[in-house]
């Protein structure tokens, strides 16, 4: 056993390294990145590079198993991923939308899985002696999950197309979200049907029928049953009082009623999905997502990673699966620009505007591969139709979007009748000095729309650069897109007044808060206990010789002013090779803003002036020495001597702080500060820094 979990943690980390690697490098790409977590997966599984032997461990890291391509105690942290993916879809499960909109959501979300079913289920029917040499019928097991695979939509990939070209309150954009809630709970009962059918082995179609009815009848009774007691189970939580310990009980109801549900003869993710649509309408939603975004980001990654090992691209060459993945795939594109487009042409859609809402539901994702995940570990589907399914969801994320991009780009009507002017689409961008500032607005305009009745739910887009918001209310429907430096709103013409006045009263309580915060803080006396005072016994500093460049000090600073001493020391760092010479004055902008704030001039003859800048990617410093001093506006009054500048990457966590008080222990020494002063010429310098940083 001992030896069985060496293995599982070294393959562990291994695919945690990979995965990130692969997300990263799709989402620079711009493509989903569950696209190259399922890539990394690929190139280390037990086909490729995972099947080279180790010499100091004997064999590969990833072998064979049987006929299986991972271990079972790999495959069950892929378990414990899917219950919490699927959790989660159910806790982001907007039930007033589906209430609101039911009409219109229902008959595009309900056409969509009936024509994805139906016609991926005969798709498989009629190539399955082409693939598999037998010929299958209707209900065969591994052809009706083909059709289910097939219903499900990754709706986060279109909303970050539909965003990008402000078209997330437009009547396509606003069906195409409500379409895709009922297209997940359908889509959930219809693979809590196949699974039934599949483990009972009963393919008459009037056992067909009964146990779909058993299916629908427990899938509703345990949903009515959570919704009906959705306020106990969360009173029973709150008496953890802890968030966090919320969380981890909630997760853990989850994965009790995951395993009841396969027990019941259903899935375990349909237990999940249950649970966490259960707790979609109480007051710890928000919380649980929020907490549960760590687990998610562990796990999940390592699920689709581990997918991609079971792969075997040698299949794939094969002309048989070739021809069978690439009729499926378009059948599965066809299926839902037809299913959801002709329902649209009789809900006053143009056909314009019904091949948007098709294309808008056509890209597959994450619940995709979880059905087939669970197909895969029943034995029901084999590597050939695994890699069919993979071939389905890789080419359909990617190309739709392009497509759907391009049917957007026309501004020509999509409804037959014609929009009052009152509905107008609007802009409304709100542009933020900082990052820091970005993120204390939005926390505020999020809980102002929660105060206004407003659902605000955050869409996962795969974007890293911005994010993306949904805010609901009755009639009402707002997007909201949110980057490093500024916060837009896509909205009715109607509602931009009341946009205007929420982020004005905002901003209001954010100054009259900050206006209290400096009466409650007395920053000068904050700021000169950071050098304590003479005498104070030093503390242990970390080694900072890495972060200061012998080329980047200078023991004759020129500059008799403090602007003059600012460009001066930018100007040494530029000299350094850290910094480009065409983003100087952006870097002294950054650093005269934040002197505004207050002067980093501080005791002693020491001035740190320092800021954030997008013009670095990593912390970097310059040292200067000006024997005379200048007046910097120091805590204490005195003229600076020693200027130590600091510029460190915006948005990107990193040692700023860390670094700006390793430093000041450094300064804290008389004598050490009176060796500075006095260095002859810029090697001295640099000498007696390293000294005494070592």
């Amino acid at each position: 056993m001992l030896e069985r979990m060496t293995i599982l943690v070294l393959q562990l980390g291994v695919i945690i390294f990979a995965a990130r690697a692969g997300g990263i490098l799709f989402e620079r790409l711009r493509m989903p990145a569950i696209i190259g977590e399922i890539a990394a997966g690929i190139l280390i599984g037990p086909y490729l590079l995972g099947s080279v032997t180790i010499a100091w461990l004997g064999h590969s890291l990833f072998p064979m198993y049987g006929n299986f391509p991972v271990s079972f105690e790999l495959y069950g942290f892929t378990t414990v991923a899917s219950i919490i993916l699927l959790f989660l879809v159910g806790l982001e499960t907007d039930l007033e939308m589906f209430a609101k909109y039911s009409v219109a959501g229902f008959f595009v979300g309900a056409g969509g899985v009936i024509a994805s079913f139906v016609l991926g289920d005969i798709t498989a029917v009629l190539l399955s002696k082409y693939l598999f040499g037998v010929q299958y019928g209707f209900s065969h097991p591994v052809c009706l999950f083909l059709g289910v695979i097939s219903t499900a939509t990754s709706v986060g990939i279109t909303a970050r197309i539909l965003s990008e070209k402000r078209k997330m309150q437009s009547p396509e954009g606003v069906t195409i979200i409500s379409g895709a809630v009922i297209d997940d709970i359908l889509g959930v009962i219809a693979l809590a049907i196949v699974i039934g059918i599949a483990k009972s082995g009963h393919v008459e179609w009037s056992k067909v029928a009964i146990m779909g009815a058993k299916s629908i009848f427990i899938w509703l009774a345990f949903t009515a049953a959570g919704l009906f007691f959705a306020r106990h189970i969360s009173g029973f939580l709150k008496k953890y009082k802890d968030t966090t310990t919320i969380t981890i009980m909630a997760l853990g109801l989850a994965l009790i009623l995951a395993g009841i549900f396969e027990k019941a003869g259903l899935a375990m993710i349909i237990g999940a999905y249950v649970m966490g649509l259960s707790l979609s309408r109480t007051d710890l939603d928000y919380v649980i997502q929020e907490k549960l975004s760590s687990l998610h980001k562990f796990f999940v990654p390592i699920f689709f990673c581990v997918m991609g090992m079971m792969v075997n691209l040698s299949t794939l060459v094969s002309q048989n699966i070739l021809v069978f993945g690439i009729v499926y795939t378009i059948v599965s594109i066809a299926a839902k620009i037809i299913g959801c487009g002709f329902p649209a042409l009789f809900l006053n859609f143009n056909m314009r505007g019904a091949l948007r809402i098709g294309l808008g539901m056509t890209p597959r994702g994450e619940v995709t591969l979880l059905m087939a995940s669970i197909g895969l570990s029943a034995g029901i589907l084999g590597q050939e139709t695994l890699g069919v399914i993979v071939m389905m969801t890789v080419i359909t994320a990617l190309v739709t979007p392009g497509m759907l991009a391009a049917s957007l780009k026309s501004e020509a009507p999509v409804t037959r009748k014609a929009k009052p002017k009152k509905q107008a689409s609007r802009n409304i961008r709100f542009d933020m000095p900082s990052d820091d500032t970005t993120e204390l607005v939005l926390g505020k305009v999020v809980s102002a729309f929660n105060n206004e009745g407003f659902y605000v739910h955050r869409l996962d887009t795969g974007e890293r650069e911005s994010r993306l918001y949904q805010i609901r209310k009755d009639q009402v429907f707002i997007g909201m897109r949110v980057s490093s430096v500024h916060i837009e709103f896509d909205c009715k013409g109607e509602d931009v007044v009341f946009i205007n006045t929420l982020v004005y009263e905002v901003l209001c309580d954010l100054e009259n808060t900050m206006r209290q915060l400096q009466m409650l803080t007395d920053r000068s006396s904050i700021g000169k206990k950071i050098f304590g005072k003479p005498g104070d016994k030093l503390q242990s500093r970390r080694d900072i010789t890495k972060r200061i460049n012998p080329d980047a000090v200078e023991a004759r600073i020129k500059g008799a002013s403090k602007q003059e001493i600012i460009e001066e020391m930018v100007g040494i760092i530029i000299r350094s090779g850290q910094l480009e010479d065409s983003k100087k004055e952006r870097v002294v902008e950054d650093i005269l803003e934040r002197e505004k704030v207050m002067s980093t001039g501080m005791q002693y003859g020491i001035a740190i002036p320092h800021a954030k800048t997008d013009a670095v990617g990593k912390v970097v410093c310059a040292i200067g020495v000006k024997r005379e001093g200048i007046d910097f506006k120091s805590l204490d009054g005195l003229p600076s001597k020693i200027f130590v500048m600091i510029l460190s990457p915006r948005g990107i966590t990193g040692p700023h702080i860390r670094f700006m008080a390793d430093i000041s222990q450094l300064l804290m020494d008389v004598k050490r500060r009176e060796r500075l002063i006095e260095a002859g010429n810029n090697q001295q310098l640099y000498k007696i820094l390293i000294e005494a940083s070592a």
